[in-house]
């Protein structure tokens, strides 16, 4: 029997000149192999750093979330510390039988602090936090009014002619 995968035909003759190549066959809309592999080259290139700038990216963004994790741990353990600072200003003041106001209100801030850390949220009971240290404050101040502080003989204004006149002469 007869394969039906062989064929006694001779396959078709090309149709395209003889002398050229398949790729010169297509119409004139062929390009020559040197562009061709020029532009697969520039092409796998730009693939590459576009790769590279995203691994690049996703480190970056991997070390800055590693940083803030740290800065947030280490914001964490420091208000435990004042927490457990203030605690102990409590019970000694308790102690001692002096007022407990100041411990409660220092309790209460660092307190707050903790919560704020933990949740995200700040509680609606804490205290308002102060906006800047007033120590700092007056260094910032005096330094900034030094700064603007005017020159007064320069930006003063002109002095009126009656001023200038003793008393009882006439202008002119």
């Amino acid at each position: 029997m007869p394969s039906r995968h062989k064929s006694s035909k001779p396959s078709k003759p090309s149709t395209a000149p003889s002398g050229s190549t398949p790729a010169a066959a297509g119409g004139g809309q062929s390009k020559d192999p040197a562009a061709m592999f020029a532009a697969a080259v520039k092409e796998t290139e730009a693939r590459d750093k576009a790769q590279r700038e995203k691994e690049r990216q996703q480190r970056d963004a991997a070390a800055q979330r590693a940083a803030d994790e740290r800065a947030h741990a280490d914001a964490m353990k420091a208000a435990q510390r004042e927490l457990e600072g203030a605690i102990e200003a409590v019970r000694a003041a308790k102690r001692n039988g002096r007022s407990t106001v100041e411990a409660d209100a220092r309790w209460k801030a660092a307190k707050a602090k903790v919560i704020e850390l933990e949740t995200g949220e700040r509680p609606n009971w804490a205290p308002v936090e102060p906006v800047a240290d007033d120590a700092d404050d007056a260094g910032d101040a005096g330094d900034a009014a030094e700064a603007v502080e005017p020159d007064t003989e320069s930006d003063a204004a002109p002095a009126s002619p009656l001023d200038d006149d003793a008393v009882g002469e006439e202008q002119p």
